[in-house]
């Protein structure tokens, strides 16, 4: 995995959890609808690309400082997943 991606991804984790943070109960309820609709209507790569295209559009108002701690965090939890799939025997 490049790694452009592999930030894009930390990043994009980070905003979701800031974004999950900051919403009432109903606007999550609300957006955990749209959300589920996407994807089953039109799949995980579908989705990868919204959320990537959401990070980078989010990254790009973002000072440089808090930019970096999410990319630290992204690095951090897709070594993470990259580690417990692997440990799961899933390939």
């Amino acid at each position: 995995m490049d790694k452009d991606l592999q930030l894009s991804l930390a990043n994009n984790a980070k905003e979701w959890l800031a974004l999950s943070l900051s919403i009432s109960s109903a606007e999550k309820i609300s957006f955990a609808k749209i959300h589920d609709g996407f994807f089953s209507t039109y799949g995980a790569h579908f989705m990868a690309h919204v959320y990537r295209d959401t990070f980078e559009r989010a990254l790009q108002n973002t000072p440089e400082t808090e930019r970096n701690k999410l990319i630290g965090a992204f690095r951090e939890s897709m070594d993470k997943a990259i580690d417990e799939h692997y440990a799961t025997g899933q390939e």
